[in-house]
Protein backbone atom coordinates (compact mmCIF):
# COMPACT_ATOMS: atom_id res chain seq x y z
CA UNK A 1 0.00 0.00 0.00
CA UNK A 2 1.39 3.36 -1.24
CA UNK A 3 0.46 5.34 2.47
CA UNK A 4 1.05 8.72 1.07
CA UNK A 5 -1.12 8.29 -1.77
CA UNK A 6 -3.93 6.66 0.09
CA UNK A 7 -3.95 9.23 2.54
CA UNK A 8 -3.52 11.96 -0.13
CA UNK A 9 -6.51 10.51 -1.79
CA UNK A 10 -8.96 11.75 0.90
CA UNK A 11 -8.15 14.86 1.39
CA UNK A 12 -9.89 18.28 -0.09
CA UNK A 13 -8.31 21.03 -1.40
CA UNK A 14 -9.20 22.90 2.09
CA UNK A 15 -8.00 20.18 4.27
CA UNK A 16 -4.85 20.07 1.81
CA UNK A 17 -3.98 23.77 2.62
CA UNK A 18 -4.65 23.21 6.35
CA UNK A 19 -2.05 20.58 6.03
CA UNK A 20 0.38 22.72 4.37
CA UNK A 21 -0.03 25.42 6.77
CA UNK A 22 0.12 22.55 9.83
CA UNK A 23 4.01 21.57 8.25
CA UNK A 24 4.76 25.35 7.68
CA UNK A 25 4.00 26.42 11.33
CA UNK A 26 5.59 23.14 12.67
CA UNK A 27 9.05 23.69 10.04
CA UNK A 28 8.55 27.72 9.61
CA UNK A 29 12.66 27.61 8.83
CA UNK A 30 12.76 24.24 5.79
CA UNK A 31 9.36 23.25 4.97
CA UNK A 32 8.93 25.17 1.79
CA UNK A 33 10.45 22.00 0.20
CA UNK A 34 7.93 19.81 2.03
CA UNK A 35 5.30 21.19 0.93
CA UNK A 36 6.28 21.54 -2.73
CA UNK A 37 6.78 18.43 -3.14
CA UNK A 38 3.38 17.38 -1.39
CA UNK A 39 2.05 19.69 -3.27
CA UNK A 40 3.03 17.89 -6.34
CA UNK A 41 1.86 14.53 -5.40
CA UNK A 42 -1.74 15.66 -4.30
CA UNK A 43 -2.03 17.33 -7.87
CA UNK A 44 -0.75 13.94 -9.28
CA UNK A 45 -2.87 11.61 -7.26
CA UNK A 46 -5.86 13.87 -7.96
CA UNK A 47 -4.79 13.15 -12.12
CA UNK A 48 -4.68 17.05 -12.19
CA UNK A 49 -1.15 16.52 -13.69
CA UNK A 50 0.30 13.81 -15.53
CA UNK A 51 4.15 13.06 -14.10
CA UNK A 52 6.11 15.07 -11.35
CA UNK A 53 8.76 15.28 -13.71
CA UNK A 54 12.58 14.67 -12.26
CA UNK A 55 11.24 14.99 -8.39
CA UNK A 56 11.13 10.96 -8.09
CA UNK A 57 14.78 10.51 -8.91
CA UNK A 58 16.14 13.22 -6.62
CA UNK A 59 18.41 12.00 -4.20
CA UNK A 60 15.98 13.18 -1.18
CA UNK A 61 12.88 12.78 -2.54
CA UNK A 62 12.00 9.39 -0.28
CA UNK A 63 13.64 11.10 3.27
CA UNK A 64 11.18 13.90 2.26
CA UNK A 65 8.36 11.25 1.21
CA UNK A 66 8.76 9.59 4.91
CA UNK A 67 8.95 13.25 6.34
CA UNK A 68 5.59 13.98 5.14
CA UNK A 69 3.94 10.76 5.72
CA UNK A 70 4.86 11.10 9.62
CA UNK A 71 3.93 14.61 9.21
CA UNK A 72 0.26 13.79 8.06
CA UNK A 73 -0.04 10.89 10.96
CA UNK A 74 0.44 14.10 13.50
CA UNK A 75 -1.79 16.00 11.52
CA UNK A 76 -4.30 13.54 11.69
CA UNK A 77 -4.15 13.12 15.16
CA UNK A 78 -4.51 16.58 16.44
CA UNK A 79 -7.31 16.62 13.95
CA UNK A 80 -8.95 13.64 15.81
CA UNK A 81 -8.17 15.79 19.91
CA UNK A 82 -5.28 13.34 20.16
CA UNK A 83 -2.20 14.20 21.44
CA UNK A 84 1.18 14.17 18.99
CA UNK A 85 2.28 10.92 18.70
CA UNK A 86 5.81 10.06 20.51
CA UNK A 87 8.43 8.33 18.44
CA UNK A 88 7.88 4.83 19.22
CA UNK A 89 4.65 4.82 20.14
CA UNK A 90 2.23 2.34 18.47
CA UNK A 91 -0.91 4.23 18.71
CA UNK A 92 -0.62 6.73 16.11
CA UNK A 93 -1.21 3.91 13.07
CA UNK A 94 -4.56 2.92 15.16
CA UNK A 95 -5.72 6.56 14.34
CA UNK A 96 -4.48 5.78 10.70
CA UNK A 97 -6.61 2.52 10.61
CA UNK A 98 -9.69 4.66 11.90
CA UNK A 99 -9.36 7.65 10.06
CA UNK A 100 -9.66 4.97 7.15
CA UNK A 101 -12.61 3.21 7.93
CA UNK A 102 -14.34 6.63 8.16
CA UNK A 103 -13.68 7.03 4.54
CA UNK A 104 -14.78 3.44 4.18
CA UNK A 105 -11.44 2.51 3.51
CA UNK A 106 -11.58 -1.05 4.59
CA UNK A 107 -8.51 -2.88 2.94
CA UNK A 108 -6.01 -0.47 3.85
CA UNK A 109 -7.70 -0.45 7.11
CA UNK A 110 -7.17 -4.14 7.71
CA UNK A 111 -3.53 -3.84 6.01
CA UNK A 112 -2.27 -1.41 8.60
CA UNK A 113 -4.33 -3.06 11.57
CA UNK A 114 -2.41 -6.36 10.39
CA UNK A 115 0.93 -4.80 10.35
CA UNK A 116 0.49 -3.45 14.16
CA UNK A 117 -0.92 -6.71 14.98
CA UNK A 118 1.98 -8.67 13.94
CA UNK A 119 4.01 -6.01 16.20
CA UNK A 120 1.66 -5.87 19.60
CA UNK A 121 2.57 -9.80 18.77
CA UNK A 122 6.08 -9.75 18.67
CA UNK A 123 6.62 -7.04 21.42
CA UNK A 124 3.64 -8.96 23.52
CA UNK A 125 1.76 -5.58 23.82
CA UNK A 126 -1.49 -7.39 25.00
CA UNK A 127 -3.45 -3.54 25.86
CA UNK A 128 -3.00 -2.19 22.40
CA UNK A 129 -3.55 -5.63 20.65
CA UNK A 130 -6.67 -5.36 21.76
CA UNK A 131 -7.37 -2.19 20.91
CA UNK A 132 -6.42 -3.72 17.48
CA UNK A 133 -8.83 -6.71 17.60
CA UNK A 134 -11.59 -4.66 18.53
CA UNK A 135 -11.07 -2.18 15.36
CA UNK A 136 -10.88 -5.50 13.23
CA UNK A 137 -14.32 -6.64 14.90
CA UNK A 138 -15.80 -2.98 13.49
CA UNK A 139 -14.91 -4.31 10.14
CA UNK A 140 -16.53 -6.86 9.97
CA UNK A 141 -19.63 -6.31 8.48
CA UNK A 142 -18.19 -4.51 5.75
CA UNK A 143 -14.98 -7.03 5.25
CA UNK A 144 -16.20 -10.38 5.06
CA UNK A 145 -12.18 -11.96 4.61
CA UNK A 146 -11.89 -11.15 8.21
CA UNK A 147 -12.24 -14.65 10.99
CA UNK A 148 -14.25 -13.81 13.43
CA UNK A 149 -13.03 -16.92 15.68
CA UNK A 150 -9.96 -15.86 15.34
CA UNK A 151 -10.54 -12.57 16.84
CA UNK A 152 -12.69 -13.78 19.54
CA UNK A 153 -10.37 -16.41 20.34
CA UNK A 154 -7.53 -13.76 20.69
CA UNK A 155 -9.78 -10.99 22.39
CA UNK A 156 -10.29 -13.76 25.41
CA UNK A 157 -6.56 -14.42 25.32
CA UNK A 158 -5.28 -11.48 25.50
CA UNK A 159 -8.05 -10.58 28.42
CA UNK A 160 -6.55 -13.28 30.84
CA UNK A 161 -2.90 -12.06 29.91
CA UNK A 162 -3.31 -8.53 30.27
CA UNK A 163 -5.10 -9.32 33.17
CA UNK A 164 -2.17 -10.98 34.87
CA UNK A 165 -0.26 -8.07 33.72
CA UNK A 166 -2.45 -5.41 35.53
CA UNK A 167 -2.30 -7.93 38.91
CA UNK A 168 1.34 -7.82 38.80
CA UNK A 169 1.58 -3.82 38.27
CA UNK A 170 -0.60 -3.17 41.09
CA UNK A 171 1.50 -4.94 43.44
CA UNK A 172 5.03 -3.05 41.91
CA UNK A 173 3.01 0.29 42.61
CA UNK A 174 2.10 -1.31 45.97
CA UNK A 175 5.69 -2.20 46.83
CA UNK A 176 7.08 1.07 45.46
CA UNK A 177 4.71 3.03 47.78
CA UNK A 178 5.85 1.26 50.73
CA UNK A 179 9.99 1.41 49.51
CA UNK A 180 9.28 5.25 49.49
CA UNK A 181 7.47 5.07 53.15
CA UNK A 182 10.21 2.59 54.58
CA UNK A 183 13.08 4.71 52.93
CA UNK A 184 11.65 7.84 54.56
CA UNK A 185 10.81 6.21 57.86
CA UNK A 186 13.88 4.29 58.69
CA UNK A 187 11.54 1.48 59.85
CA UNK A 188 12.95 -1.45 57.46
CA UNK A 189 9.81 -4.28 58.50
CA UNK A 190 8.56 -5.41 54.84
CA UNK A 191 5.59 -7.55 54.19
CA UNK A 192 7.36 -10.22 52.50
CA UNK A 193 3.88 -11.92 51.39
CA UNK A 194 3.43 -8.88 48.77
CA UNK A 195 7.13 -9.50 47.49
CA UNK A 196 6.45 -12.99 46.66
CA UNK A 197 3.34 -12.34 45.05
CA UNK A 198 4.48 -10.01 42.93
CA UNK A 199 7.30 -12.47 41.99
CA UNK A 200 4.83 -15.49 41.61
CA UNK A 201 2.78 -13.03 39.31
CA UNK A 202 6.28 -12.26 37.55
CA UNK A 203 7.12 -16.11 36.61
CA UNK A 204 3.33 -16.20 35.49
CA UNK A 205 3.59 -13.92 32.73
CA UNK A 206 7.43 -13.65 32.03
CA UNK A 207 6.82 -16.47 29.18
CA UNK A 208 4.68 -14.22 26.91
CA UNK A 209 6.26 -10.61 28.05
CA UNK A 210 9.16 -9.98 26.04
CA UNK A 211 9.12 -6.32 27.19
CA UNK A 212 11.95 -4.62 28.70
CA UNK A 213 9.84 -2.98 31.33
CA UNK A 214 8.33 -5.68 32.92
CA UNK A 215 12.36 -7.41 33.39
CA UNK A 216 13.05 -3.13 35.37
CA UNK A 217 10.35 -3.79 37.37
CA UNK A 218 10.62 -7.25 38.04
CA UNK A 219 14.35 -5.62 38.99
CA UNK A 220 13.06 -3.00 41.16
CA UNK A 221 10.58 -5.07 43.49
CA UNK A 222 13.49 -7.08 43.85
CA UNK A 223 15.74 -4.32 45.02
CA UNK A 224 13.50 -2.56 47.09
CA UNK A 225 12.64 -5.72 49.05
CA UNK A 226 16.88 -6.43 49.84
CA UNK A 227 17.34 -2.70 49.70
CA UNK A 228 15.31 -2.04 52.63
CA UNK A 229 17.11 -5.45 54.38
CA UNK A 230 20.51 -3.57 52.97
CA UNK A 231 21.10 -6.93 51.76
CA UNK A 232 23.10 -6.07 49.23
CA UNK A 233 25.20 -9.23 48.80
CA UNK A 234 22.14 -11.31 48.04
CA UNK A 235 20.53 -8.55 46.36
CA UNK A 236 23.64 -8.47 43.76
CA UNK A 237 23.52 -12.37 42.93
CA UNK A 238 20.08 -12.48 42.58
CA UNK A 239 19.60 -9.24 40.60
CA UNK A 240 22.52 -10.76 37.97
CA UNK A 241 20.54 -13.88 37.32
CA UNK A 242 17.55 -11.81 36.03
CA UNK A 243 19.90 -9.30 33.82
CA UNK A 244 21.42 -12.17 32.26
CA UNK A 245 18.05 -13.03 31.16
CA UNK A 246 17.62 -9.56 29.08
CA UNK A 247 18.31 -9.06 25.57
CA UNK A 248 20.44 -5.89 26.53
CA UNK A 249 22.25 -5.66 22.91
CA UNK A 250 18.38 -5.60 21.38
CA UNK A 251 16.82 -3.61 23.96
CA UNK A 252 19.38 -0.79 24.38
CA UNK A 253 18.61 0.57 20.67
CA UNK A 254 14.88 0.13 21.30
CA UNK A 255 14.50 1.11 24.91
CA UNK A 256 17.18 3.17 26.32
CA UNK A 257 15.67 4.69 28.54
CA UNK A 258 14.47 1.49 30.41
CA UNK A 259 18.10 -0.35 29.93
CA UNK A 260 19.70 2.94 30.99
CA UNK A 261 17.57 2.47 34.55
CA UNK A 262 18.70 -1.19 34.71
CA UNK A 263 21.98 -0.59 34.31
CA UNK A 264 21.92 2.13 37.21
CA UNK A 265 20.06 -0.25 39.63
CA UNK A 266 23.08 -2.82 38.16
CA UNK A 267 25.81 -0.71 39.18
CA UNK A 268 24.59 0.80 42.20
CA UNK A 269 24.12 -2.41 43.78
CA UNK A 270 27.69 -3.57 42.59
CA UNK A 271 29.00 -0.78 44.30
CA UNK A 272 27.08 -1.07 47.88
CA UNK A 273 29.09 -5.05 47.83
CA UNK A 274 32.60 -3.07 46.79
CA UNK A 275 32.63 -5.21 43.44
CA UNK A 276 33.78 -2.30 41.91
CA UNK A 277 34.91 -3.87 38.86
CA UNK A 278 31.33 -5.33 38.24
CA UNK A 279 29.67 -1.68 39.02
CA UNK A 280 32.28 0.03 36.28
CA UNK A 281 31.50 -2.58 33.59
CA UNK A 282 27.66 -1.88 34.21
CA UNK A 283 27.90 2.14 34.73
CA UNK A 284 30.24 1.90 31.35
CA UNK A 285 27.05 0.64 29.40
CA UNK A 286 25.23 3.36 31.21
CA UNK A 287 27.51 6.26 29.98
CA UNK A 288 27.61 5.04 26.53
CA UNK A 289 23.72 5.39 26.31
CA UNK A 290 24.18 9.04 28.46
CA UNK A 291 26.74 10.09 25.39
CA UNK A 292 23.82 8.95 22.32
CA UNK A 293 20.77 10.18 24.14
CA UNK A 294 20.74 14.00 26.21
CA UNK A 295 17.53 13.18 28.36
CA UNK A 296 19.26 9.83 29.55
CA UNK A 297 22.26 12.23 30.13
CA UNK A 298 20.30 14.59 32.27
CA UNK A 299 18.39 11.79 34.14
CA UNK A 300 21.74 9.98 35.24
CA UNK A 301 24.28 12.30 35.01
CA UNK A 302 24.03 12.96 38.84
CA UNK A 303 23.43 8.92 39.46
CA UNK A 304 26.51 7.99 37.24
CA UNK A 305 28.83 10.34 38.80
CA UNK A 306 27.84 8.90 42.44
CA UNK A 307 28.96 5.28 41.51
CA UNK A 308 32.34 6.95 39.74
CA UNK A 309 32.65 9.15 42.66
CA UNK A 310 33.12 6.80 44.88
CA UNK A 311 34.82 4.33 42.97
CA UNK A 312 37.96 6.72 42.45
CA UNK A 313 38.24 6.91 45.84
CA UNK A 314 39.09 3.31 46.65
CA UNK A 315 41.08 3.28 43.34
CA UNK A 316 43.42 5.80 45.42
CA UNK A 317 42.22 8.91 42.98
CA UNK A 318 40.45 11.43 45.78
CA UNK A 319 41.61 14.02 43.77
CA UNK A 320 40.15 13.25 40.53
CA UNK A 321 36.74 11.70 43.04
CA UNK A 322 36.29 15.51 44.04
CA UNK A 323 37.19 17.21 41.30
CA UNK A 324 34.24 15.31 39.42
CA UNK A 325 32.29 16.19 41.49
CA UNK A 326 32.93 19.40 42.05
CA UNK A 327 32.75 20.06 37.95
CA UNK A 328 29.37 18.09 37.94
CA UNK A 329 28.02 20.42 40.74
CA UNK A 330 29.13 23.50 38.71
CA UNK A 331 27.57 22.34 34.97
CA UNK A 332 24.85 20.55 35.43
CA UNK A 333 23.68 21.15 38.92
CA UNK A 334 20.95 23.35 37.86
CA UNK A 335 19.69 20.66 35.98
CA UNK A 336 19.95 17.75 37.98
CA UNK A 337 16.86 17.04 40.91
CA UNK A 338 17.29 18.21 44.18
CA UNK A 339 17.84 14.76 45.58
CA UNK A 340 20.99 13.91 43.28
CA UNK A 341 22.21 17.88 44.14
CA UNK A 342 21.73 17.07 47.96
CA UNK A 343 23.62 13.56 47.47
CA UNK A 344 26.67 14.49 45.52
CA UNK A 345 26.70 17.45 48.14
CA UNK A 346 26.68 14.87 51.26
CA UNK A 347 29.42 12.91 48.90
CA UNK A 348 31.89 15.34 48.88
CA UNK A 349 31.30 17.12 52.29
CA UNK A 350 32.57 13.45 53.44
CA UNK A 351 35.25 13.31 50.69
CA UNK A 352 36.57 16.34 51.53
CA UNK A 353 37.04 15.11 55.21
CA UNK A 354 38.82 12.05 54.04
CA UNK A 355 41.19 14.47 52.52
CA UNK A 356 41.03 16.44 55.42
CA UNK A 357 40.23 19.27 54.03
CA UNK A 358 37.73 20.22 57.12
CA UNK A 359 37.40 23.55 56.29
CA UNK A 360 35.46 23.38 52.90
CA UNK A 361 33.70 20.02 54.27
CA UNK A 362 32.10 22.59 56.42
CA UNK A 363 31.15 24.93 54.10
CA UNK A 364 28.64 22.46 52.30
CA UNK A 365 27.68 21.10 55.62
CA UNK A 366 26.38 24.97 56.33
CA UNK A 367 24.39 24.94 52.80
CA UNK A 368 22.54 22.28 54.30
CA UNK A 369 20.04 25.00 55.82
CA UNK A 370 17.10 23.54 56.17
CA UNK A 371 15.65 21.49 58.95
CA UNK A 372 16.28 17.76 59.79
CA UNK A 373 12.42 16.91 59.47
CA UNK A 374 13.24 18.71 55.67
CA UNK A 375 15.38 15.99 54.86
CA UNK A 376 13.65 13.31 56.46
CA UNK A 377 11.02 13.93 54.20
CA UNK A 378 12.44 14.49 50.78
CA UNK A 379 16.12 12.43 51.40
CA UNK A 380 15.07 9.77 54.13
CA UNK A 381 16.44 8.78 57.83
CA UNK A 382 19.23 7.20 56.79
CA UNK A 383 20.45 10.22 54.68
CA UNK A 384 20.08 12.38 57.73
CA UNK A 385 21.75 10.21 60.07
CA UNK A 386 25.14 10.27 57.73
CA UNK A 387 24.53 13.96 57.23
CA UNK A 388 24.91 14.55 61.04
CA UNK A 389 27.94 12.07 61.51
CA UNK A 390 29.65 13.93 58.96
CA UNK A 391 28.86 17.33 60.82
CA UNK A 392 30.55 15.58 64.10
CA UNK A 393 33.44 14.86 62.68
CA UNK A 394 33.83 18.21 60.94
CA UNK A 395 33.12 19.24 64.19
CA UNK A 396 35.45 17.66 66.26
CA UNK A 397 38.09 18.99 63.28
CA UNK A 398 37.23 21.92 63.85
CA UNK A 399 37.50 21.88 67.34
CA UNK A 400 33.80 22.94 68.23
CA UNK A 401 34.05 20.18 70.67
CA UNK A 402 30.77 21.00 72.92
CA UNK A 403 28.65 21.35 68.94
CA UNK A 404 30.25 17.97 68.32
CA UNK A 405 28.88 16.49 71.98
CA UNK A 406 25.08 17.88 71.57
CA UNK A 407 24.77 16.42 68.07
CA UNK A 408 26.09 13.37 69.60
CA UNK A 409 23.23 13.21 72.31
CA UNK A 410 20.99 14.73 69.33
CA UNK A 411 21.86 11.91 67.36
CA UNK A 412 21.27 9.05 69.95
CA UNK A 413 17.60 10.43 70.93
CA UNK A 414 16.10 10.68 67.63
CA UNK A 415 17.87 7.00 66.45
CA UNK A 416 17.10 5.20 69.08
CA UNK A 417 15.10 2.78 66.83
CA UNK A 418 17.04 2.66 64.24
CA UNK A 419 20.17 1.83 66.49
CA UNK A 420 18.29 -1.62 67.75
CA UNK A 421 17.87 -2.96 63.51
CA UNK A 422 20.33 -5.15 62.43
CA UNK A 423 20.83 -2.75 59.73
CA UNK A 424 22.47 -0.17 61.67
CA UNK A 425 23.58 -2.27 64.41
CA UNK A 426 27.36 -0.36 63.61
CA UNK A 427 26.23 3.11 64.27
CA UNK A 428 26.43 2.16 68.15
CA UNK A 429 30.00 1.33 68.63
CA UNK A 430 30.85 4.55 66.49
CA UNK A 431 29.29 6.43 68.87
CA UNK A 432 30.64 4.88 72.26
CA UNK A 433 33.86 5.39 70.31
CA UNK A 434 32.94 9.51 69.37
CA UNK A 435 31.74 9.77 72.75
CA UNK A 436 35.03 8.38 74.30
CA UNK A 437 37.28 10.38 72.19
CA UNK A 438 35.30 13.24 73.39
CA UNK A 439 34.64 12.36 76.79
CA UNK A 440 39.07 11.90 77.59
CA UNK A 441 41.25 12.23 74.28
CA UNK A 442 44.24 12.24 75.44
CA UNK A 443 43.94 8.51 76.95
CA UNK A 444 42.20 7.04 73.46
CA UNK A 445 44.49 4.38 71.52
CA UNK A 446 44.39 2.34 69.04
CA UNK A 447 43.51 -0.92 71.75
CA UNK A 448 40.62 0.70 73.13
CA UNK A 449 39.81 0.91 69.12
CA UNK A 450 39.88 -2.53 69.10
CA UNK A 451 38.71 -3.99 72.13
CA UNK A 452 35.14 -2.04 71.10
CA UNK A 453 35.37 -4.33 67.48
CA UNK A 454 35.47 -7.48 69.68
CA UNK A 455 33.47 -6.29 72.03
CA UNK A 456 30.54 -5.58 69.16
CA UNK A 457 32.19 -8.69 67.09
CA UNK A 458 32.69 -6.83 63.67
CA UNK A 459 33.06 -8.34 61.02
CA UNK A 460 35.07 -5.67 58.76
CA UNK A 461 34.41 -7.86 55.51
CA UNK A 462 30.92 -8.38 56.25
CA UNK A 463 30.08 -4.35 57.77
CA UNK A 464 32.72 -2.90 55.18
CA UNK A 465 30.65 -4.36 52.11
CA UNK A 466 28.61 -0.56 52.02
CA UNK A 467 31.89 1.78 51.35
CA UNK A 468 30.51 4.45 53.03
CA UNK A 469 31.25 2.88 56.25
CA UNK A 470 34.63 2.34 55.85
CA UNK A 471 34.63 5.75 55.56
CA UNK A 472 33.33 6.84 58.79
CA UNK A 473 36.01 3.56 60.28
CA UNK A 474 38.93 5.23 58.99
CA UNK A 475 38.28 8.85 60.38
CA UNK A 476 37.59 7.08 63.63
CA UNK A 477 40.38 5.11 63.47
CA UNK A 478 43.19 8.29 62.35
CA UNK A 479 41.72 9.82 66.02
CA UNK A 480 43.13 6.92 67.71
CA UNK A 481 46.03 6.38 66.00
CA UNK A 482 47.25 9.50 64.68
CA UNK A 483 47.33 8.35 61.09
CA UNK A 484 46.36 10.31 57.82
CA UNK A 485 42.33 9.35 57.29
CA UNK A 486 43.07 8.51 53.75
CA UNK A 487 46.00 6.01 54.25
CA UNK A 488 43.80 4.25 56.75
CA UNK A 489 41.17 4.38 53.91
CA UNK A 490 43.30 2.93 51.24
CA UNK A 491 45.12 -0.02 53.87
CA UNK A 492 41.76 -1.16 55.63
CA UNK A 493 39.94 -1.32 51.71
CA UNK A 494 43.31 -3.42 50.90
CA UNK A 495 42.85 -5.74 53.60
CA UNK A 496 39.67 -6.61 53.09
CA UNK A 497 40.59 -8.35 49.93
Amino acid sequence: MDFLKEITNTFSKAKKNNFEKFISRRRPGDSRKDIKVFDLLYKYYNKSIKDIGDLKGHQNYHAVRKRISKELINFLSLETNQAEIQDGNREHMLIVAKYFIGFKKYEQAWEILKKEEKICDERNDFLLNLKIQRLMLSILPYYPLVNFEKIKEKILTLKVQQARVDEFQLYFIQIKNMFIEKIESGHFNVSSEIFKRAIDQYENIKDYINHPDFHLKIIEIIRAEYAVKKDYSSLSKIIIDYYSQIKIENYSKIYPETIANIEYIVAYTFLETRNFKLSKYHLSNLQKLMKIDEKIFYNYIGKSVAIESFIKIFENSISSCIKLIEDTLSKFGSKITIRENLNLALNLSGFYCVNQNFKKANQIIINFNQSDQFYVKNMGREWVLRKNMIKVIIMIELGHIDIADKLIKTIKASNLDLMKMKQYMMVKPYIKAIEKFLESPHEVNINFLEKTEELVKLNKHKTFQDPRLIIYYSWLKSKFSKNKIYDILIEEYNSLG
